[in-house]
């Protein structure tokens, strides 16, 4: 398919005449042509004494031989092809200067990289890697003349700490960037910097693992925030062997319980959208916007939602140049009277909110109890319990001898 496909567009890029041959010698006709090595395809018979058939311009100059040696009458019906079509507007200069302009344009266009693909990475060391290229002024536009794809990989590799290996491919208007993440190193312990581990939180000890140091809990004990859980200085059962300090290492898994609560407001604010809506359009082109005649904020109160029409360009490329429409809403804000159920829930997801910021990035949600309180004045609230499971130990410099 992509072969025939190619060979038709030759064909129409050098130009080709479709043509009727008559006479009684019709197959004596392209069998010389044949052997004179003259390309005709696209042979179909009309009539009895009479063939339709294609051939290339430089073709039908030559089988004029051929068609007085075979008495046949060779003529043209159509002429098809890019150079026929260009011809047809030889005396037009505005189509000429605009072809010229074209030309130059797709020039321009193949000669700039318009697609940066970043592969093996995640979003992270993606996002340091374009920061990489932006320092370097490397982008979408940019002329491929004068990109050294090892200099663009070296640069990554010096920048980019989590990053092992990297390769720099352009290939058309587009880069791709393939990147292999470093292994994670080990924490590296100073052993020289002696220290304990201490409960950074209240909890109930469920698993321990020791590494280095001395013991000063068991599991099922309840420990408070800064109490020893591991010292960093061990005592000998022999007291004339005297101690020695290290740097205290484990892993104290303990169950911990976080609370909040959250006053019930039985209003709440809502944002409503009135029908009416403006538009604002923009020309984007690389990293810039142009905002057209007519923009504005035309609500004192909106909400508004962008979105971008780009230019599609070859190879499933896509142009940064472009339009981004920005649509805004009218809102008004209407207090609403909410039940029960809707203040409760909205006050859940609150204290759920907060709390998420308190958690630590190993901590782990085991249960969650929900409790609806009334104070002496009346007030309600509500109560949120999560009871989890974390490391609690933290370290804390040894002390002297």
């Amino acid at each position: 398919m992509t072969l025939m496909f190619l060979v038709h567009l030759w064909n129409y890029i050098r130009g080709y005449v479709i043509i009727i041959a008559k006479g009684d010698g019709i197959e004596r006709f392209i069998n010389i042509c044949t052997r004179r090595q003259i390309l005709l395809w696209d042979i179909a018979r009309k009539d009895s004494d009479s063939v339709v058939m294609k051939a290339s311009l430089r073709g039908f100059m030559l089988m004029r031989p051929a068609a007085r040696k075979s008495g046949c009458r060779v003529r043209i019906i159509k002429k098809c092809g890019l150079p026929f079509f260009l011809h047809r507007f030889r005396r037009r200069r505005g189509f000429k200067v605009g072809l010229l302009f074209f030309a130059v344009l797709i020039v321009l266009f193949t000669s700039m990289i318009w697609e940066i693909e970043i592969r093996g990475c995640s979003r992270n060391v993606a996002q340091q890697i374009m920061k990489v290229l932006d320092d370097r002024d490397i982008g979408k536009g940019s002329f491929k003349i004068g990109l050294d794809p090892n200099r663009i990989a070296a640069d990554i590799l010096l920048n980019v700490d989590d990053v092992a290996w990297a390769g720099v491919q352009i290939q058309g208007v587009k880069m791709t960037i393939s990147v292999q993440n470093i292994i994670p190193r080990p924490e590296v312990v100073d052993e020289d910097q002696y220290c304990s581990l201490v409960a950074e939180r209240d909890g109930l000890i469920t698993k321990i693992e020791v590494l280095a140091g001395t013991l000063k809990v068991k599991e099922g004990d309840t420990v408070t925030k800064g109490q020893l859980l591991v010292s960093g200085r061990l005592e000998s059962q022999y007291p004339e062997f005297g101690t020695k300090n290290v740097h205290a290492l484990g892993k104290i898994t303990a169950r911990t319980w976080y609370d909040i609560r959250v006053p019930l407001s039985y209003e709440h604010t809502k944002r409503i959208r009135t029908g009416r809506t403006h538009e604002n359009t923009y020309i984007r082109v690389l990293n810039m916007k142009i905002g057209l005649f007519g923009n504005r904020n035309a609500f004192d109160l909106y909400d508004s939602v962008s979105y971008d029409r780009t230019v599609s360009g070859p190879f499933n490329s896509e142009f940064p140049i472009g339009l981004t429409v920005e649509k805004q809403y009218e809102v008004t804000e209407k207090k609403v009277k909410l039940t029960a159920e809707e203040a409760e829930a909205l006050a859940l997801e609150n204290a759920r909110l907060a709390l998420s910021k308190e958690l630590s990035p190993d901590c782990r949600v085991l249960d969650e109890r929900v409790n609806i309180l009334k104070s002496e004045t009346g007030d309600t609230c509500l109560e949120l319990i999560l009871e989890c499971e974390e490391d609690i130990a933290g370290k804390e410099p040894l002390g002297g001898d």
